[in-house]
């Protein structure tokens, strides 16, 4: 259930008036275990509190405006958070491995507060425009496939594949533009994001984080299909595998997504594919899933495999999987079970062996 208020404060001061503001959230934690074997070292393991579903907490103000002829401003920002112990990452000797869980090397810890999204927009009958920080195209055409709900875990390979050199799934800086509707189900989505990189010199041409993106999709009935690409300058692909694509100057980034699904009632398939490759170098992965309703619950599964590569030449093989149980215990609370796994071999020999148990509540307002 949304709760509003009224935002008085700075905006009275500017402008005499007040503006009406929503206020929502989620609130999640698991108890959950977290296991990384990476090669012949030791394994290492992780046991307590922390978030899983949607990668953690986040707290909303959303806002909308009429400003006549049509055309609406609206903001929204939101800020993400760990309510437990401070949020504790592993970190390998050559950076993180993979995502969330544990990983072998030291253990780092940040506070946990984070800018999740920021942006101001206008929509009308052009179509809409955002700008500020927002999730990539590439991450919401993933997470709209994955039976996980893009949750922080072992085992989301095709999410992991369309995050950036630096594990973010959002962009900073960026400017989304939406087409208005041409056809009935259809939506087209441009997108520009720039970097933080400073250049130089006359002749610099660092831009390190610029990117641009599209997206398309088609919805009818039980049926959907996505697809989204982003092209980026002067960066590698996903950072946590042993064997990936490094940061270029020469050669860009380019990510695909391509997303279906088929909803027949009594059960939901879906179909992801990503491909994020810097020159010849790639990383890859396809994932099947289905989800199942039974009433207040549901019950999913997806496997996936994929490769990547440092070079042309064969790369380390991917394998994940992802079981999600779900119990509404009300419109707005949620029980849960997630169990995901993901594997990194090469020649047969084990590089990167992770798992994930958890069990926990996510409550959204």
């Amino acid at each position: 259930m949304k709760k509003t208020l009224v935002a008085v404060a700075a905006i009275a001061a500017v402008t005499g008036a007040m503006a009406d503001a929503t206020i929502y959230g989620l609130m999640e934690q698991a108890y959950r275990a977290d296991k990384a074997t990476m090669g012949t070292a030791a394994t290492n393991s992780k046991k307590g509190l922390d978030a899983v579903v949607n990668g953690g907490m986040s707290l909303g103000f959303k806002g909308s405006e009429d400003l006549g002829n049509g055309i609406t401003a609206s903001f929204v920002t939101e800020i993400g958070f760990e309510p437990s112990d401070p949020y504790t990452a592993y970190t390998a000797a050559g950076g993180s491995t993979l995502t969330g869980g544990a990983g072998a090397g030291t253990v780092g810890v940040s506070n946990g507060v984070n800018n999740r999204q920021s942006f101001v927009g206008l929509a009308g009958g052009f179509g809409s425009v955002t700008l500020g920080r927002q999730y990539s195209n590439i991450f919401l055409a993933a997470c709209g496939y994955d039976i996980g709900g893009c949750a922080n875990m072992a085992g989301n390979l095709a999410i992991i594949a369309a995050s950036d050199a630096s594990t973010d799934v959002r962009r900073a800086n960026a400017i989304n533009y939406t087409l208005p509707t041409l056809v009935s189900g259809l939506t087209v989505q441009v997108g520009k994001a720039f970097g933080e990189s400073v250049k130089v010199g006359a002749s610099a041409t660092n831009n390190a984080g610029d990117s641009s993106s599209y997206t398309l999709g088609y919805a009818t009935g039980p049926f959907s299909v996505t697809l989204a690409s982003e092209t980026t300058d002067n960066t590698g692909n996903f950072g946590n595998y042993g064997n990936k694509a490094a940061a270029s100057t020469t050669s860009k980034r380019k990510t695909t997504v391509t997303g279906l699904s088929y909803d027949a009632g009594v059960a939901k398939l879906n179909y992801t594919n990503t491909k994020a490759a810097v020159g010849v170098a790639k990383t890859t992965g396809t994932v099947y899933g289905v989800s199942v309703p039974f009433g207040a619950a549901s019950i999913g599964y997806e496997a996936g495999t994929g490769n990547t590569s440092s070079t042309s030449a064969t790369g380390d093989a991917l394998k994940s999987s992802q079981l999600a149980f779900n119990y509404s215990l009300s419109k707005r609370t949620t029980a849960y079970l997630r169990q995901g796994s993901l594997t990194e071999t090469a020649s047969g020999a084990n590089v990167a062996k992770l798992s994930t148990t958890a069990i926990g509540v996510m409550h959204s307002f």
